[in-house]
Order: structure tokens, then sequence, then C-alpha cells
């Protein structure tokens, strides 16, 4: 048996205190550190480089079309119908077993059949029906199953091979939209380039008319029209850029992904 002072119990306290804190420090560094390993995982989101060529920077053209016809939601109804054209075609075909008819009855009970002997007239013979289960098929097939059902059968083959063209127009006319948006996309930034250029080209003119007006090389009216020129660059590439803004930001409508799942991963 061990026995312990107050003073003892007073530093067995203090130490399980220390163990305590030790612990929790622990945890919590451990936590901190597995939240910041977690952060590090989230990829950053991928953007443009505007001193790059866009179609550099993008998937090829193939890839976003095989991407636009997967996530598009006209295709998607499209091989619905052909889900449902197949299963009432394999219905049909199987329609025929409607006409089996299956059947099972119990007779049970002294059912006397009565009945005159032809040998001694006079005398009557009588048997009894005895108890059981009977059970049997019955099939009933009308003259329309016989004739009809062939020409039934390609109504529904027909409508299952139009909608199989139905969804390979729907692909076809998502393929034109997507080329002619890619190439226009293409553009648009292309024409943003240039304005840009032509906007740094007539601001430098514009500061060194500025400079040779103060030195009185060139007149105002000269740098009047510099600034004029520099004015309308400016409002070019602004209207260029917002031509793009507008294509870039309907990427996700007309191909149906974020436009960062089609920029290529450096």
């Amino acid at each position: 048996m061990i026995l312990l002072s107050r003073g003892g119990i007073k530093i067995l306290i203090k130490m399980k205190s220390k163990v305590f804190m030790y612990i929790l420090l622990l945890l919590l560094s451990s936590r901190s550190y597995a939240q910041s390993a977690n952060a590090g995982k989230n990829p950053e989101p991928i953007i443009l480089d505007e001193q790059r060529d866009l179609k550099s920077q993008l998937l090829p053209l193939d890839s976003i079309l095989e991407i636009a016809v997967k996530h598009s939601p006209s295709v998607k109804f499209q091989e619905d119908l052909i889900g449902s054209a197949k299963a009432q075609l394999e219905f049909t075909k199987r329609l025929w077993t409607n006409n089996i008819v299956g059947f099972v009855n119990y007779s049970g009970g002294n059912q006397s059949i009565v009945s005159a002997d032809s040998q001694s007239p006079g005398t009557l013979s009588s048997s009894n029906v005895t108890s059981g289960v009977r059970a049997g098929i019955q099939i009933n097939l009308p003259l329309y199953e016989i004739v009809g059902r062939k020409s039934r059968l390609k109504i529904y083959k027909y409508e299952l091979n139009s909608t199989i063209d139905k969804r390979a127009e729907t692909e076809q006319a998502i393929r034109q939209n997507v080329i002619q948006f890619y190439y226009n996309l293409l553009y648009a930034s292309d024409v943003m380039a240039i304005r840009n250029e032509a906007r740094q080209s007539t601001i430098n003119q514009s500061l060194i008319a500025q400079q040779e007006f103060k030195d009185g090389i060139i007149q105002v009216s000269e740098l009047s029209r510099l600034k004029t020129i520099e004015i309308n660059a400016r409002a070019d590439y602004e209207e260029a850029k917002r031509q793009f803004s507008t294509m870039y930001s309907q990427i996700e409508t007309i191909i149906g992904v974020p436009v960062q799942q089609l920029i290529v991963r450096r």
C-alpha cells in the first residue's frame, strides 16, 4: 500500500496536467500539419496566359469535339429515346406470349355418376370422380397475331433506326457549332492581340510626341492628331477585349464543361 502526502499529491496533479497539455499540443500540431498538407494537394485553378497563343493552350479540336458530344444534353436525350425504342422492340417480340394461359384447378369430394347397366336391365351402376389437382397450358393464337406480327416489328425497327439517325444528326450539329465557335474564339483572341499591339504602339508614339511638343519640335496640332489615334486604338482594343471575353464566357455553355478542363496542363 502506497501513501502519498499532500505535497506528493500536488506534484502528481501537476505532472498529470503537464502530460495532458503536452498531448493536446501534439494533437493540435498534427491537425494543423494535416490541413496544410491537404491544402497543398488542391491544384490551383488554371488560367490562360495572355502572352501565349490561345491555340497552343487549348486541347486539340478533336478532343474538344468529343467532350462537347459527351456532355451534350441533346445527345443524352436521344440516347434515352434509343433505349426506349429498343425496349419497345423487345417487348413487341415477346408480346405473343400474352396468348399463352396456364391454369390449375382442384376437384374433391364424392361426385357419383349414376348410369344404367345395359347388360342387366333394371340394374344401376355408379362410379366416383376421384379428388386431385389438374394443370395445363392453353394457347390462343389469334389470326391478327400471325398476320400482323411481322409488320408491327418492322414499325418498331424503323422507329429505332430513326432515333439512331436523329442522334447522329444531333452530334453532327453539335460538332459544326463547336467548330465554328472554336475558330471564332481563336479569331477573337488574335484580333485582341493585334489591337493590343496597336494600342501599345500609339501609346509610345503619344509619349514621344508629348516630349517633342515640350521641346518645341512639333506643333500642338500634331500632338492632338497622335492623341486622337491613341484614343481610337484604346477603344478598338477594349471592343476586341469585350468580344473575346464574351465568347470566352460562353465556353461552358457551348462545350458543356468549365474552361479549365480545356486548357492543357503544363
